[in-house]
């Protein structure tokens, strides 16, 4: 089984693979050890959120890398679809993992997620990401091949916002993030997130900038995500707001301290005036559980659980060749002996000092 890059010939195939390992979900039916996608009750929105299952032409994204696996009797029997972050240090986020039902199809998942290891060590990635829906069939495979589970998240969702009976008045509490805000909102996420957590996702800012939010801080000002804040005097609070498209709907993230429930509500309040009319979602974390009860007192509910995984991979480590230096002059090492010396060419003679004493002593 050959694992390589993925080729515009190949899109028909993974349209069929996709189209094939989804057909029994949209019947209703339970899932399967080979079902490669979340469950039909997560199928909707999963696809608005992570475009795990909509991203079928990652070629033309120059972010998003495919790779397929091809046997020699029947051809393309899987794929998957891995997303990079442009931040050091480097991670990817595995946005679909899909494969036949066939035997070279099974054996296909672990050679793929060995090429995504391969793939990304010689791009210099040192982390992967996955999401995956609660008891889906391809955690343990996940699990097998070195990730490692350490967060679980609710997706929240509204069709619409609640009617405002009075006209909104913009909220003077938050304010547009900047850039050097950066390190004080890493504070707050050291803030509000357990330590077990943050020792593995954010251990250092560059490292969580590259794994929260899939990536959302990273790139602060530099897309069309609105990111707000709340200073108090220092910031107690962040969202951010991705725009709806066609292809999802508005989706926020939020970060917020809960020591006083009553700025806690007035922060969310205002956050969610900032949101644009029509359909939302939210992804919040399992120990957000406030934010969570507030936005469902306020129209939101739980679509689905999913567990976040990673996996660490090795760094390389640039090694010094030494320097080239001139080869030393090897010496016997023997014991030391005495050596007889040749004759000298000049005759040499003894000098006595005999007779200078006597001089000295003449005069006496």
């Amino acid at each position: 089984m050959i694992i390589r890059s993925a080729s515009f010939r190949d899109l028909a195939r993974i349209e069929q693979l996709y189209r094939e390992a989804t057909e029994d979900e949209r019947h209703g039916a339970q899932m399967t050890p080979d079902s490669p996608v979340p469950q039909a009750t997560l199928l909707r929105l999963w696809q608005a959120l992570t475009k795990s299952l909509s991203s079928l032409v990652p070629i033309t994204d120059v972010s998003e890398e495919m790779l397929v696996a091809e046997d020699a009797k029947e051809g393309v029997v899987g794929f998957v679809q891995v997303q990079s972050i442009s931040v050091r240090p480097r991670s990817w986020q595995i946005l679909n993992l899909c494969t036949s039902t066939s035997a070279h199809g099974h054996f296909a998942r672990a050679e793929l997620l060995d090429g995504v290891r391969n793939q990304g060590l010689e791009h210099g990635v040192q982390r992967v990401h996955v999401r995956l829906p609660l008891d889906h069939p391809l955690l343990p495979v996940f699990l097998e091949h070195g990730f490692t589970q350490f967060a679980t998240e609710q997706i929240l969702y509204r069709d619409q916002a609640a009617a405002d009976p009075e006209p909104s008045v913009k909220s003077t509490l938050i304010r547009p993030a900047r850039r050097d805000d950066i390190g004080a909102i890493y504070l707050l996420y050291l803030r509000t997130t357990p330590s077990q957590v943050a020792a593995v996702e954010g251990p250092s800012l560059k490292t969580w900038q590259g794994g929260y939010a899939q990536g959302l801080i990273a790139a602060l000002g530099r897309d069309n995500v609105r990111h707000l804040v709340v200073e108090r005097p220092g910031i107690v609070a962040w969202a951010a707001i991705r725009p709806p498209t066609a292809a999802q709907p508005a989706s926020l993230s939020m970060m917020c301290e809960g020591h006083d429930p009553a700025l806690r509500d007035a922060i969310i309040d205002a956050v969610l005036a900032e949101l644009p009319s029509g359909p939302a979602s939210c992804v919040l974390r399992h120990y957000d559980s406030e934010l969570i009860r507030a936005l469902q007192q306020r129209g939101f509910a739980v679509y689905g659980t999913q567990l976040l995984l990673i996996s660490e991979l090795g760094e390389k480590v640039r090694i010094n060749a030494p320097s080239r230096r001139k080869k030393p002059v090897l010496v016997h090492a023997g014991i030391a002996r005495s050596v007889p010396s040749a004759s000298p060419s000049v005759p040499l003679r003894v000098l006595s000092t005999t007779t200078t004493r006597r001089q000295r002593s003449s005069p006496r």
